[in-house]
């Protein structure tokens, strides 16, 4: 399993959560063998809206969970569609998110 974190920061100690089409990283953690990696959204800076071509960037990566702050709609059905769940955080620690998920405290964003 891959959970993907949308972040804004790549320093350890500020890695903060942020909203999907905003994301310049991605913070993967493996809680199978407790795995971590910061991977950078490579379409972070194009024009227009990245969602979709972020969306497809972590699927193709192997994506089974996305914990973000925001997603637009369009980019969350794209995601739904490839049978990633997602969940939303207003955690600013990406940690505290991680527990929350584990503990099942997280709220799934649902299709709309």
């Amino acid at each position: 399993m891959k959970i993907f974190i949308s972040i804004s920061k790549t320093e350890s100690a500020s890695l903060q959560i942020e909203e999907f089409e905003k994301c310049n990283h991605f913070f993967v953690f493996d809680p199978l063998n407790d795995s971590e990696e910061v991977i950078e959204n490579p379409f972070y800076t194009e024009l227009g809206d990245p969602g979709i071509q972020t969306a497809y960037f972590i699927i193709e990566l192997g994506i089974d969970v996305l914990i973000t702050k925001k997603i637009s709609k369009s980019t969350k059905r794209f995601l739904k569609s490839a049978k990633v769940k997602i969940f939303n955080s207003n955690a600013d620690d990406i940690f505290e998110a991680i527990r929350l998920f584990k503990e099942n405290e997280l709220l799934v964003i649902e299709k709309h």
